[in-house]
């Protein structure tokens, strides 16, 4: 299987677990699961992108030309690398997403109470599944290294990490002490390590 179709068999798995989780959970609660935040557009369109980029760069070598590609990371290793990151970022990602059951949204609402996850991956990380996106982003990144790619990948996880940011001050405003509790004795993107 050529690298273009590895590409793009990759990329239907991850649009088709993101539909999927999205359905099953507004099916489950009947409640909106995208709020109308413009960070959660901002997201969907700067996924869209550097999926785009990525996708033109390993189709065209004189596109991938024009991006200004980082020749010192150019090989075939670390093409797959990137290749096997962005594969495991959608498992990752599934397996995240649902351990959070009926509480899966995508941005704030601020007029839904959800239940406060923290059990599996959610009793040592509080972000697990956008940490699925940063290691998402990376792999894309290695597949074709350009400056244009990293230059969207830069501005993927700032916004990513103000997604978060506003989650977790909604979280802390919906369960108060509870949410303070698991904050202290968890990582916000990895496991706290020490007291």
């Amino acid at each position: 299987m050529t690298e273009i179709n590895v590409f793009l068999l990759l990329t239907l798995i991850y649009l088709g677990t993101f539909i999927a989780r999205n359905v099953l959970v507004k099916i489950r609660t009947r409640q909106k699961i995208r709020s109308s935040d413009p960070l959660v557009a901002a997201s969907m369109v700067f996924t869209g992108l550097c999926i785009l980029v990525t996708f033109f760069a390993v189709h065209s070598e004189p596109l991938y030309r024009f991006m200004v590609p980082m020749n010192f990371l150019r090989h075939p290793m670390v093409s797959y690398v990137g290749l096997f990151l962005f594969a495991g970022s959608i498992l990752m990602g599934w397996v995240f997403s649902s351990q959070l059951k009926k509480s899966w949204r995508i941005g704030v609402h601020e007029q839904q109470k959800t239940e406060l996850i923290q059990n599996g991956i959610y009793a040592h990380i509080r972000n697990p599944y956008f940490l699925s996106y940063f290691i998402m982003f990376s792999g894309l990144f290695l597949v074709r290294p350009c400056v244009v790619m990293g230059l969207l990948v830069i501005i993927s996880l700032i916004i990513f990490h103000g997604m978060v940011l506003k989650e977790e001050a909604h979280l802390q405003k919906s369960h108060g002490t509870d949410y303070e509790k698991y904050k202290h004795r968890t990582g916000r993107y990895l496991p706290r390590t020490g007291k």
